[in-house]
């Protein structure tokens, strides 16, 4: 794996996320899947945010991929973290329930299973609690992935300190 497969994934699932309807209606409450992009940078982002402050009550996803270790020298072992939180006005649904919980599971319904992060499934890991601020409640959910370490390429020459056989 190159760390540029982590932009891939990271583009990956912000196409994943503004192209699912629900997802959109439960963090843009008034933005259609038409005008979705707009969410990018603003509401769904793709790195670790806390906005400093938030005068209008919003919903955020945040999202990020680290390699927590090496699992043997063919695999690394990334995972994939994605924050979901809102201002506390906007934790009740019309229809009952909280934004966050229901946006965590259409979260796993479009992801959970991939193919399209790592090799093989993706697969959720963990959801916990999550507040990052005064009136801001939510969740964070963790995937683990699995993919294969790239070497270093054999046509490269050996530095000349270095035996070769």
């Amino acid at each position: 794996m190159q760390l540029e497969d982590f932009f891939d994934y990271k583009n990956k699932l912000m196409e994943d996320l503004l192209t699912n309807e629900r997802i959109v209606e439960l963090v843009g409450e008034d933005v259609s899947l038409e005008d979705a992009k707009q969410l990018a940078y603003t509401q769904v982002f793709p790195c670790e945010y806390v906005p400093e402050t938030a005068g209008v009550g919003k919903t955020f996803v945040c999202f990020d991929v680290d390699i927590q270790k090496s699992e043997s020298k063919t695999f690394y072992a990334p995972y994939m973290y994605i924050w979901v939180f809102a201002h506390r006005s906007r934790l009740r649904l019309p229809e009952g329930g909280v934004r966050t919980d229901a946006i965590c599971s259409e979260i796993a319904k479009a992801i959970d299973g991939s193919r399209y992060y790592g090799l093989g499934q993706m697969e959720l890991y963990s959801v916990k609690r999550f507040a990052p601020m005064t009136d801001f409640n939510g969740k964070v959910m963790t995937f683990r992935m699995s993919e294969v370490k790239r070497f270093y390429d054999p046509s490269n020459p050996h530095p000349t300190n270095r035996k070769t056989g």
